[in-house]
């Protein structure tokens, strides 16, 4: 009998320690999930972070380019503005030269500075015989002219100039009535 009932002791021990045991790793598994929840919702949180911090930089470097092209445009616009006065005397010279020889030579260089200006996006407007655009060109003069429609440019006075889209400077103009 006393080994039955040590056998019903070690037996309700080993029970015990068991369901001692279960109990432990029950709060540990309950733990580990809290745990693992806690850090799935970090994670997460770090991906949407990590996501806008991309987003956030990605536009910065746009904004960073947007604002160098714009520096660089504004600089050749500025530079070009103080040449335009150049461009209109080579057309007055251009336009008053008898000798073949020499207009030869002065056109080489007015086409060279025309196609360097156009090496950095600015173009000379083509007027002559256009409708006139506000926009585009300033009227400075109307004439009345047979067989040219009204809103015509008749003749272009000073050449006007983009860069890029933009208007940089206006052509001046003469517009029939």
């Amino acid at each position: 009998m006393k080994e039955k009932k040590d056998l019903n002791n070690e037996v309700d021990e080993k029970v015990t320690e068991e369901v001692a045991e279960e109990s432990v790793q029950s709060d540990i598994c309950d733990e580990d999930l809290n745990e693992s929840d806690n850090l799935s919702g970090e994670i997460d949180s770090l991906k949407t972070q990590l996501i806008r911090l991309q987003a956030d930089f990605t536009n910065f470097k746009k904004r960073a380019q947007k604002r160098e092209h714009d520096s660089v445009n504004l600089g050749v616009e500025k530079f070009a503005e103080v040449l335009f006065p150049v461009i209109d005397n080579f057309d007055i010279a251009l336009s008053h030269i008898e000798d073949k020889n020499i207009y030869d030579g002065v056109k080489m260089i007015y086409d060279q500075v025309i196609e360097a200006f156009r090496n950095v996006d600015i173009n000379v407007m083509e007027s002559d015989g256009a409708v006139f655009d506000p926009n585009l060109h300033y009227a400075v003069m109307m004439e009345e002219k047979d067989g040219v429609q009204s809103g015509i440019i008749i003749e272009t006075l000073k050449k006007g100039f983009t860069l890029g889209d933009k208007v940089i400077r206006p052509a001046m103009v003469k517009v029939s009535k």
